[in-house]
């Protein structure tokens, strides 16, 4: 599926997550104006929705065992207080195509009908008569539902056995949400201690959220819903070798179902820019045009920044890291720039703004950028700091941290 250039890049329940797209339902979204620079402003807005969901509890009786799922599904709903209306369906069919049913509200009920390619995360939205958007593990079964118009927490719904889990684990990844909300927010200030503190609390909390997650498959390995919460796991991985151990504890079923078949390559792609693996090379010219790569400073340490004209906590590091760079790059310390602009007049303009006296590197395509793909570069700012034999030594790394681990790996430290 073609996906524009301002789609915004989380990890999400989707079929491809080698750039992985923010998808309901496996659909791209596209990122909202507002949302240009940062991904904490557009984490706080999914926070936002799903922390919505916590309000709306729904009431939850399961009939149907998974050995009907071949048979396809129908879904049977009323709302009360809403005699007439549309809305739609969302979700992946049999022959793996994203889809998407429309049906009409006829004297507040409704039906939809298909065939679902697997248990996956379903999107039904009222379009007209009300607003109202209810995220739910589809299989092929018979479901039902029932609806109060204007009163989420009313709701009702009869389905089979993944969203039992997925209703079971949702206030967990709402917790990790707004973990990774706080997260992401600190990470921008200039306060290390507090850095530092918010990443403790961060890895503490995925550490327990591996654990329930675990938990849960050894009460059912056939859990396609743990998949789901087990994707969001790489959104920040803390323990690359825990959460693929999470993934192999999943029946071969699950783990050879069109997402499950996916994870394998999805973890790949991102454990290969983690730390203590070779730093992959970079692309990108210079403001001559002449192309910049890591091994034109081998030998070096380095630090690799992702940044952009229009990121305003980028530029504040950039000057943070201005009397850095003057210190300890005579001993061999180097930073690259690397900007994820799309204007060359913009991007030359930041640079002599903000006297970057450093390399500066960029394809000027933006997010769709070659090494930003590479890096899975989803938000700014972002760095990496790369040792002398070429290994990437930390990622995310600011302030006494990172002055620490350049002396450190210049030799001037422990």
């Amino acid at each position: 599926m073609r996906r524009s250039e301002n789609e915004i890049y989380l990890p999400f329940y989707g079929h491809n997550l080698r750039k992985p797209v923010l998808t309901i339902a496996n659909r791209p979204i596209t990122r909202p104006a507002g949302f240009s620079c940062c991904k904490t402003q557009y984490l706080s807005y999914i926070c936002h929705q799903q922390t919505m969901k916590k309000t709306l509890p729904l009431i939850l009786v399961f009939l149907c065992p998974l050995l009907a799922f071949a048979k396809g599904f129908t879904i049977k709903g009323n709302i009360q207080g809403l005699q007439t209306g549309s809305l739609t369906l969302a979700y992946v069919n049999e022959a793996g195509n994203d889809t998407m049913l429309t049906s009409a509200i006829t004297g507040g009920s409704f039906v939809f009908a298909g065939q679902a390619a697997e248990p996956e995360l379903a999107k039904l939205n009222i379009t007209q008569g009300w607003a109202y958007t209810l995220d739910f593990f589809l299989e092929n079964t018979t479901i039902t539902i029932h609806l109060v118009k204007d009163d989420a927490g009313q709701t009702t719904l009869t389905g089979c056995a993944a969203e039992i889990v997925y209703q079971k684990l949702q206030p967990g990844l709402n917790a990790f949400f707004e973990h990774a909300r706080q997260y992401e927010a600190t990470r921008h200030q200039s306060n290390p201690a507090a850095v530092k503190s918010a990443d403790s609390l961060f890895t503490a909390q995925q550490q327990q959220w591996i654990q329930t997650i675990s938990q849960a498959i050894q009460a059912n390995t056939d859990n396609y819903a743990a998949l789901y919460f087990i994707k969001w796991l790489l959104f920040k991985p803390v323990n690359y070798d825990a959460i693929f151990a999470v993934y192999n504890q999943l029946s071969p079923a699950v783990r050879n179902s069109i997402a499950g078949k996916s994870f394998p390559d999805d973890f790949q792609h991102l454990h290969k820019t983690s730390v203590g693996q070779t730093a992959p090379e970079i692309s990108g010219n210079d403001t001559s045009g002449h192309a910049v790569t890591l091994a034109q400073f081998k030998g070096k340490v380095i630090l690799l920044d992702f940044w952009s004209s229009y990121c305003g906590p980028c530029r504040q590091e950039n000057k943070r890291v201005q009397p850095v760079y003057n210190k300890y790059h005579p001993a061999g310390f180097e930073i690259i720039s690397l900007s994820l602009d799309n204007e060359r007049r913009l991007w030359l303009q930041a640079i002599l703004a903000d006297g970057m006296t450093w390399p500066q590197a960029s394809d000027l395509r933006g997010g769709a950028g070659a090494s930003a793909g590479v890096y899975d570069i989803t938000d700014l700012p972002r760095n990496v700091l790369i040792d002398r034999t070429g290994k990437i030594f930390a990622k995310d790394i600011h302030g006494d941290d990172l002055v620490k681990a350049i002396e450190e790996l210049l030799g001037k430290g422990k």
